[in-house]
């Protein structure tokens, strides 16, 4: 019985034993794991410092995907997030450029979502929050939902609460942190909590002190604490002592509030207009813009119209045009879209034409056509059209195509090329092929030559291959052999053979055998055994 009772301790203690290296064992790998992932991490890094984004997305791509067990798994998760971000700014391809931030920004949700407890979740959401500002810039209006959760935190920031024309201002220079989270004295804290109680109990007797505080206490913290629990009152002297405060105050920050709280009362327009003209530093002139912009009355608009059309200072016309966009009144669209022709200044135009890209109206298309056709700014007339290619209506993509015998600009042609070869409709592909046969501009037509790849045509490729042989063109045929290597439908791999057979320049065989090769064809297979047994 003794013996029996050693076997089973000794084997339980074997068992103990057996779990405690295999605890051991997995502890061993985990932190193998972990220092391949931290090693990998510190080498995205790297490229991240170099602006090498391409490469920096490369790796952490694979570290997102092959370490999910690490403990530096949110950190490349927003890096990654990060490094697709600066990437993306990087490309000409629009689309590209969307898909990448669209992809990014899945990238943060899954950090916010899954790594609630990580340091870098604020981080993840402030960058979450540019990107899709920016996809809802380029027309992707179900990225606005984001910008409408961040706002909700404005319910929680002093002197916002329950304010209407907050809406749209997400990202704008001049709303972010309306106040401080810094920790505050706690007597003065409570000293305001009694005043604002006593506020909503008796405004005569606390409204004197308040406004004691505000004009003679030398502690601008004090002030600007007491002037948010003083706009909280509606005494109709509250107006002007915000006045006095916006343009005497020797404390630029209280300046600031009292301009933010006039903007928010609908009787405070008529100061704002006043202190705008009085010789105030820059910085407060452009807070005194965005509070303007918060009033909807077409005063305001008026008002902004002017300062985007007339203001000396440049910052201030943008910032103007900035807040007129986030308007969204038809009657604002169509004046955004008239504002145009007034304005000279290369910068603003192209921020206008951003704001016009944005407008769907067929003024708003009209006018990008216009520019693009008749501006003397080759940069403006790009943009314009780029603005127009984003757009995906049917309409647009036609128009696109008849703009392009208009253009002459070698640059703006190519650019045009490029963006009808996007849109698959019949009148683009016959477009395409009309520049190829056509048009005097050699580059024009090699471009066309390369867009066309992706058209499946049957025309096209006798078009191509017609050309091949009538050129003599070395580089003009090798864009060809390209393009025709992209189709692979039977037609073009039986043109391609074709012009193999008869194909003497060394150089040229070799990429016509190389796309042939890549096509997995079996008629391309059989001529490549062909070649192999001569």
């Amino acid at each position: 019985m003794k013996y029996i009772k050693s076997i089973s301790v000794f084997l339980a203690l074997c068992l103990i034993f057996s779990f405690f290296l295999f605890a051991q064992e997995k502890e061993q790998e985990k932190k193998k794991e972990n220092e391949k992932a931290r090693v990998l991490l510190v080498n995205a890094k790297k490229m991240i410092y170099q602006k090498d984004w391409e490469k920096a997305v490369e790796a952490l791509k694979s570290l997102v995907e092959n370490y999910q067990k690490s403990g530096y798994l949110d950190d490349s998760l927003y890096w990654l997030g990060y490094s697709m971000y600066k990437l993306s700014a990087n490309l000409d391809n629009v689309e590209k450029q969307l898909e990448i931030k669209q992809e990014a920004l899945e990238k943060l949700n899954y950090l916010i979502n899954q790594y609630t407890l990580s340091s870098w979740v604020d981080d993840a959401k402030v960058l979450r929050i540019e990107l899709a500002k920016e996809l809802y810039k380029k027309g992707l209006s179900e990225y606005k939902r984001y910008i409408n959760e961040s706002l909700k935190g404005l319910e929680e920031v002093e002197g916002l609460e329950g304010v209407k024309g907050v809406e749209g201002l997400e990202g704008v220079k001049g709303l972010e942190d309306l106040h401080s989270k810094k920790e505050t004295d706690p007597e003065l804290e409570l000293k305001l909590v009694a005043l604002n109680a006593l506020l909503s109990m008796d405004q005569e007797e606390a409204f004197p002190i308040l406004v004691k505080i505000v004009n003679e206490d030398k502690n601008p913290k004090l002030r600007e604490r007491a002037l948010f629990v003083l706009c909280q009152s509606k005494h109709p002297d509250v107006i002007p002592i915000l006045i006095k405060l916006a343009t005497r105050d020797p404390d630029d920050r209280v300046k600031e509030r009292a301009i933010t709280y006039l903007g928010m009362r609908e009787e405070g327009l008529d100061a704002l207009l006043d202190a705008y003209n009085v010789n105030l530093a820059l910085k407060l002139k452009h807070r005194i813009i965005i509070s303007i912009s918060m009033n909807k009355s077409k005063k305001a608009l008026d008002k902004l119209l002017d300062i985007a059309k007339n203001d000396k200072d440049q910052e201030a016309r943008e910032k103007a045009i900035t807040m007129i966009s986030v308007r969204g009144d038809k009657e604002t669209k169509n004046k955004i879209v008239d504002l145009y022709d007034s304005i000279s200044d290369p910068k603003l135009k192209d921020r206008l034409i951003i704001v016009i890209g944005q407008n769907k109206s067929k003024k708003a298309l009209d006018k990008l056509l216009d520019i693009a056709k008749n501006d003397k700014d080759p940069d403006a007339r790009e943009r314009a059209i780029t603005m127009i290619s984003v757009r995906g209506d049917r309409e647009t993509k036609d128009k696109v195509v008849d703009l392009y015998d208009s253009i002459s600009d070698p640059k703006l042609k190519n650019r045009l090329i490029f963006v009808i070869g996007q849109s698959k409709s019949e009148k683009a592909r016959k477009k395409l092929l009309d520049i190829v046969k056509n048009d005097k501009d050699m580059k024009a037509r090699e471009r066309a030559i390369l867009v066309l790849g992706d058209v499946k045509s049957d025309e096209m490729i006798e078009v191509l291959s017609d050309m091949y042989l009538k050129t003599d063109d070395v580089n003009l045929k090798g864009k060809i052999i390209f393009s025709m290597g992209q189709n692979k439908s039977d037609k073009a791999i039986e043109k391609l053979i074709e012009i193999a057979r008869k194909e003497e320049n060394l150089k040229l065989k070799k990429q016509l055998i190389f796309w042939l090769g890549q096509s997995k064809n079996e008629k391309a297979m059989k001529f490549l055994k062909e070649i192999i047994d001569k």
